[in-house]
Parts: structure tokens; C-alpha cells; sequence
């Protein structure tokens, strides 16, 4: 077999590629873009270029050979893969419980919220963590279910075990206690660009100030803002998110109060 040669960009568009051949539910190539922006921000040029190589490599080839949808996150530390069928997906509600048994987990999930959100489809998530010389460190379930609501989408994920904030987690994250618990609140704001966008002198300072992330690659303009909730509770780590929600933390936060 031949050497692979690609470049960066080249392995993010096959990375795309691969996803919207494989159907994923909406919103996902938005928190796959998301997520490759953020993570690109955090690496410096050297670590970036290797392991988003590897990770991305990784993940094409997942989808290649088992039809699923695979996003690839650099961490500082290494690179994670995260994959989930489309074929395995179930809109009934009341199937819930086969995922969290094989992830697990009590997902205490609503199938409506006060808010008007409604139950809209479940799946699971297979994770791997690596190094960075590609050696396994972690691999873990996670029950994904899509509420919608007037066009608007919100992701729940719930694994086994809790989230470790690190201090860069911390240093962005804005910290809200209620009833004892600890929720971790944050909104992103990002901008997707074609190859070659020159940025103002007003979106450069935003970028700079750690306030708006550029990611090239995209067809035409298109700016995004990621809402994110995070809390460990009952030994599992729970998070709620989506695209312009438009939603605050308390707003949030009372949706993750009606899982208990």
C-alpha cells in the first residue's frame, strides 16, 4: 500500500466527506466543525499537522469500512475518535433503555421538557482515546438523544464515570452551582469561511482574545454559536448542546434539573 500524502486540508474536506456520505443527523457537521475549530485554536502548528493527520486518517478509514459517522478531536495530550450509525439510530423513545444498558448508564431522559423541546431520535456513540503515538488509552460508550424544537436542535450525551476539568476546561468555562450540583456553561462563537478568507481587523482581535474561531473550508460564510452545558452527577457526566439556541445557562440548567 502507498504512502499517504495529504495535507491538512485535504484530510479535513476527506473528513466531511465521509460524514455526509454516511447521512448524519443535523446539526452534526456543525459540531464536527465546531470541535476541529476549538481544538485547532489549542495545539500549536507542529502538534496540529501530526495529530490531526492521525486522527483524521483514523476516522476516514472508520467510515470507509463500517458505514458509521466518525468525528476526530486533537487533544493536547493525544487524539480521540468518536463514531455512531446512522443505521442504528431509533426515533421510539421507549428504546432508550437498550442504549443506556449497553452504554451502562441511567440517561433519566424526558421524552418532552417544559420548554416545548421534544424527544427526536437516540443513538450511540463509540469512543477511543489515543496517545500521541496512536496507542488506545480509553475506549467508552455514550447514549446520544436529539430533542427538537421549531427547527432548533439540542444534543444530550451522558457516559459513564465523570469529566476531569482541566485548567484550560476551567479558565473558559463559567461555573454555576445549583441544588449542589456544578454546571459548567459556555457559548462559542464560530466563523466558517472558503479557503483564502482575510479576516477584518475587528474578527482578528475576537480571535486573538480566545472570542470567535475561524475554520476554512467551508462553501460560502456562515457564523455559528455553540452553547454547551456540562455537569457530573450520579458517577456519569452529562452534557447539553446545539447551534444558535439562542438559550442561557439557567434556561439550560432547568432542562438538566428535569432529568433527575
Amino acid at each position: 500500500m502507498g504512502g499517504c500524502n495529504f495535507d491538512e486540508k485535504q484530510l479535513r474536506a476527506a473528513l466531511h466527506a465521509a460524514a455526509d456520505s454516511c447521512d448524519p443527523p443535523a446539526g452534526l457537521k456543525h459540531q464536527i466543525d465546531a470541535q476541529l475549530a476549538w481544538q485547532a485554536k489549542k495545539e500549536d502548528k507542529f502538534m496540529r499537522k501530526m495529530n490531526m493527520k492521525k486522527a483524521a486518517v483514523a476516522a476516514v478509514m472508520a467510515c470507509a469500512l463500517t458505514g458509521t459517522v466518525c468525528v476526530a478531536a486533537v487533544k493536547m495530550s493525544g487524539y480521540s475518535t468518536s463514531s455512531s450509525s446512522a443505521l442504528d439510530e431509533s426515533e421510539n423513545f421507549d428504546d432508550i433503555s437498550k442504549y443506556e444498558k449497553k452504554a451502562d448508564v441511567n440517561a433519566c431522559a424526558q421524552e418532552s421538557f417544559a420548554n416545548g423541546f421534544e424527544f427526536a431520535a437516540v443513538n450511540l456513540k463509540e469512543n477511543q482515546d489515543f496517545d500521541e503515538q496512536g496507542n488506545e488509552t480509553e475506549s467508552y460508550k455514550e447514549v446520544h438523544i436529539s430533542y427538537e424544537k421549531d427547527g432548533k436542535n439540542i444534543s444530550y450525551l451522558v457516559k459513564k464515570g465523570d469529566r476531569v476539568y482541566t485548567e484550560t476546561d476551567l479558565a473558559r468555562l463559567q461555573p454555576v452551582e445549583s441544588d449542589g450540583v456544578t454546571y459548567y456553561f459556555v457559548q462559542d462563537r464560530y466563523l466558517f469561511v472558503p479557503a483564502g478568507y482575510e479576516a477584518t481587523e475587528e474578527e482578528k482581535a475576537m480571535q486573538e482574545e480566545g472570542k470567535l474561531f475561524i475554520s476554512e473550508g467551508a462553501e460560502e460564510r456562515e457564523e455559528n454559536v455553540m452553547t454547551h452545558l456540562s455537569w457530573n452527577a450520579d458517577g456519569q457526566s452529562h452534557s447539553l448542546f446545539g447551534s444558535d439556541l439562542e438559550m442561557s445557562a439557567d434556561e439550560l440548567i432547568e432542562m438538566a434539573k428535569q432529568m433527575k
